[in-house]
């Protein structure tokens, strides 16, 4: 995990471009199920997202942690 945690880092832009297309993603898929009532994702892609998101998340977390 370790060796994936430095090449997130080592791309300027990947992390905030990991976390927020996640996000945005995530919250256009829920757009679509509830006010177009389709299908925007399958259901193996939306976990992938998810687990990038929380993975991201955790990242951020650990940085802010470290900073202290």
């Amino acid at each position: 995990m370790e060796k994936l945690e430095k090449l997130i880092y080592s791309v300027k832009y990947l992390p905030p471009f990991l976390y927020f297309g996640s996000a945005g993603l995530i919250a256009y898929d829920i757009y679509c199920y509830f006010i177009k009532e389709t299908e925007f994702l399958n259901e193996y892609l939306e976990l992938l997202l998810f687990i990038l998101f929380f993975y991201m998340t955790h990242l951020g977390l650990k940085n802010i942690k470290k900073k202290k």
